[in-house]
């Protein structure tokens, strides 16, 4: 093995920098699908079951059915975004080891880094989804309502 310089670790490090910011991005949007994720589970508790209530109407029961809907996409979307999150620091240590060692891994790199944007896509799909779940019931209910400039709106 060559003898290692700190310039070569110098060289990683910069080149480390571009999936570090990926990182830091799905940990932003992670605590944004968090936030929503916590929003639905409050509301879902508001409108909770009650099986000894009669007149529970069917508006209530739905919504109960969509806020179980909406949880399940966001958790997935945080799934996702979480599994790509420990690729990423699985790739960044292959990275330094592509350097340190004799072997090259830069297909493996390629391949590792196709499947975490592939992921993170997933992800964003999931959270995509889960704002269409919420918002349909809002246009719907604006749509009942007869009003032209809020029919027009959404």
């Amino acid at each position: 093995m060559d003898e290692l310089h700190v310039t070569d670790i110098a060289r990683v490090v910069q080149q480390v920098i571009a999936p570090a910011f990926m990182l830091a991005g799905i940990g932003t949007f992670l605590s944004v699908m968090a936030q929503r994720l916590a929003r639905i589970i409050d509301r879902a508790r508001e409108v909770s079951y009650d099986a000894d209530d009669p007149n529970e109407s069917a508006d209530l029961a739905a919504l109960r059915d969509q806020l179980a809907i909406r949880a399940k996409l966001i958790q997935r979307g945080i799934v996702m975004c979480t599994f790509a999150a420990i690729v990423i620091c699985g790739l960044i240590a292959l990275m330094f080891l592509d350097a340190l060692t004799h072997y090259s891994l830069a297909r493996v790199i390629g391949f590792v880094f196709i499947g975490v944007m592939g992921t993170v896509m997933v992800g964003l799909i999931y959270f995509l989804r889960e704002v269409f779940v919420a918002t349909a019931s809002l246009r719907a209910r604006h749509i009942r309502s007869g009003d032209p400039k809020v029919r027009n709106a959404v």
